[in-house]
């Protein structure tokens, strides 16, 4: 039998020198899976940064038209808001007057009330020589010639629906034209309500 001879690949040898050979350009890295997923990673990403960086550009744009749009319109109606104001202004003050006028009608009905009250109140030998008004009650100096009309007179007034507690703060005695009579002093108290309403008597 024949010998079987070992075959073996052959084998390419440069024997060119260094300076003059010529190195193949290696491409083979292209082809890596990783390099090409990395490579559409950053191409995706690199859109998606566009579209939000276009998104964010027309929102601000939007927003800014519409903050113009808005000033615009407020300069627009800058006139009316101006008429308005001066409206408010002038109702305040015709408010103001409203009260004032209110507030004396009710402090005349108030008076006329108790003035009414006390002169009819008053006995026959009894009479007001000074009033002094407080907040809510009057200080009133009396004059009589019978001790006893100084209670009947306080029993009178705390009948009145315009009083709301008679005391005594002083009594003397005195001469009217060399004839004995008493000086004394009430406290009045009034309903604060009064005049504010028809009927309160």
């Amino acid at each position: 039998m024949a010998s079987r001879q070992k075959e073996y690949p052959l084998m390419e040898i440069n024997l060119l020198p260094l300076e003059y050979r010529r190195t193949k350009m290696d491409l083979s890295w292209l082809s890596d899976v990783r390099v090409v997923w990395s490579t559409f990673a950053l191409i995706v990403l690199t859109l998606f940064l566009s579209l939000v960086y276009y998104y964010i550009a027309e929102t601000t744009h939007e927003l800014e038209r519409a903050v113009e749009q808005t000033r615009q319109a407020v300069e627009k109606e800058r006139p009316l808001l101006e008429k308005i104001k001066e409206l408010d202004e002038k109702l305040a003050v015709i408010k103001q007057k409203s009260d004032a006028l209110r507030s004396i009608q009710v402090s005349r009905k108030r008076w006329v009330i108790l003035f009414e009250d006390l002169s009819t109140a008053l006995p026959p030998g009894t009479w007001i020589t000074g009033i002094t008004q407080e907040t809510d009650r009057m200080d009133i100096t009396s004059t009589t010639w019978s001790f006893s009309e100084v209670a009947l007179y306080m029993l009178k007034l705390e009948q009145k629906e315009s009083v709301t507690g008679v005391s005594l703060t002083s009594i003397s005695a005195t001469k009217v034209n060399n004839e004995d009579a008493y000086n004394f002093s009430l406290k009045v108290a009034f309903n604060p309500t009064l005049g504010l309403e028809d009927g309160v008597r």
